[in-house]
């Protein structure tokens, strides 16, 4: 009997090992999805193609072809001190200087050949165009080079007028620019090497002055896990890396976001760009003065400009940015799932004059009014259809990452430890079972005397 017992006993521990076995396979998948999988996963996607559109707002741009043209613009033709009168006589305000070209075209003085011929120079008010629907996109993908750590991204950017939309495009056209940046795939931070390009387009010029840079700072994306901290953001608009803060919670269509926001300037234009490129370039390049030509004024009188004091004194105008900044990233995958920005560019004499303007809230609410001195305002986010898009797809990343990071490694997890314990108490059962079977003896006909066997008769 003790045979049969012991090997009965080792049939019923075949169960515990298969739990024990089971339990820690549950255990070590969920240790891996954790530790490896999913941090894996975690990586900026090679397919990246986005595109991103504000809202259409009323704003204001300085028409650089019509200053330079001495021409008003259409929309200001008719005003009396736009009014061409006895000053430039009856030139036809449809000629090509009226058209909409960007304000950072690339564009001549008043003291240029096309000014020579005017009886007058017009305020600088006749060619602003102001409380025009304005809008803005922005088409990001990835190219090469990417790889298994890094990724490049492009992205075109146009800031444009709906109120004039050719066939082409171009006559909408304020502004544009192609920047491309290659980042860590995690931490979304340009790689230390010269490859980061920002190509700025001027409407009607083929100047761009492209030359490849290292680039300090985030812009595209944020690193997967942001922190809630204050992180170095790049500026393209003036080549500038400046910090933006973090503000705080908040969701956005049902997404967990962060807050962060970048409040700059006034920054002087023509000397970051042109401090940016003479750090990269060297000597004289003509793509750089093009690029250069439309942040700097020349030979103006401050009564053009609208400034206090003598009308007739030549002044020198530079053109100064400001913006406030707010981006929602979602914090476990990085990914920007809103936006939206307050642009303000205007030319002022020096950084002293240009922040006493600013800060005037009298003199701007004027300035909004009556333009004489804004090259560019626009103040918009993203509009439904681009927040839907992007927070869709930040949502189904997310959850992914959730199920994979979080839900299913507690689920292995747990029924891992369920298995790994049914299976160490199935084992020590089945033994002390089989313990007891082999210490048990047959005592049927034992005498309680001692003796073996049945008592026989005398």
């Amino acid at each position: 009997m003790a045979r049969q017992s012991s090997s009965a006993g080792r049939r019923s521990s075949v169960p515990a090992l298969v739990l024990v076995g089971l339990g820690a396979f549950l255990i070590t998948i969920a240790l891996a999805l954790v530790f490896f999988v999913v941090p894996a996963q975690k990586k900026t996607p090679l397919d990246i193609n986005t595109t991103t559109v504000t809202e259409t707002t009323q704003g204001a741009v300085l028409v650089g072809a019509a200053l330079a043209g001495n021409s008003p613009t259409e929309l200001n033709s008719t005003r009396p001190e736009c009014s061409e009168g006895d000053a430039a006589g009856d030139e036809d305000t449809d000629a090509p200087g009226d058209g909409a070209a960007g304000d950072d075209e690339v564009v001549e003085t008043q003291d240029g050949a096309e000014a020579d011929d005017a009886d007058v120079q017009f305020p600088v008010t006749c060619f602003i165009d102001n409380d025009i629907p304005l809008y803005s996109q922005r088409r990001v993908q990835a190219v090469e080079p990417s790889d298994a750590e890094v990724i490049t991204f492009q992205a075109a950017q146009s800031l444009l007028r709906e109120d004039k939309t050719g066939s082409d495009g171009v006559e909408g056209l304020v502004n544009a620019s192609i920047d491309r940046v290659t980042v860590d795939r995690v931490s979304a931070e340009p790689i230390d090497e010269a490859v980061s390009t920002l190509q700025l387009v001027a409407t009607g010029a083929e100047d761009s002055a492209p030359t490849g840079f290292v680039r300090n700072g985030l812009q595209y994306k944020f690193p997967f896990d942001t922190e809630q901290r204050d992180y170095d953001y790049f500026d393209a608009s003036t080549f500038t890396t400046n910090p933006i803060s973090f503000v705080g919670e908040t969701t956005v269509g049902g997404i967990d976001a962060y807050e962060f926001r970048q409040e700059l300037g006034p920054i002087d234009m023509w000397s970051s760009i042109r401090d940016h490129f003479a750090s990269i370039t060297d000597g004289y390049d003509p793509a750089v003065e093009a690029v250069l030509a439309s942040y700097r004024r020349e030979g103006m009188t401050a009564g053009q400009w609208g400034l206090e004091g003598d009308p007739e004194r030549e002044v020198d105008m530079r053109r100064y940015y400001t913006n406030t900044r707010t981006v929602y990233v979602n914090p476990e995958t990085g990914q920007v799932i809103n936006g939206n920005e307050n642009i303000y560019q205007f030319f002022a004499e020096d950084q002293d004059e240009a922040e006493a303007f600013f800060n005037d809230a009298a003199g701007m609410e004027e300035e909004k009014a009556e333009p004489t001195r804004t090259a560019v305002r626009f103040e918009s986010g993203w509009n439904e259809e681009t927040k839907e898009i992007t927070q869709s797809a930040a949502q189904e990343t997310a959850d992914t990452l959730n199920t994979f990071g979080r839900i299913l490694p507690a689920v292995l997890g747990v029924l891992g430890v369920l298995a790994l314990l049914g299976g160490i108490l199935l084992g020590a059962r089945s033994g002390a079972g089989g313990r007891t079977t082999r210490g048990t003896r047959d005592t049927r006909g034992v005498r309680g005397d001692g003796g073996a066997g049945p008592a026989t008769r005398a």
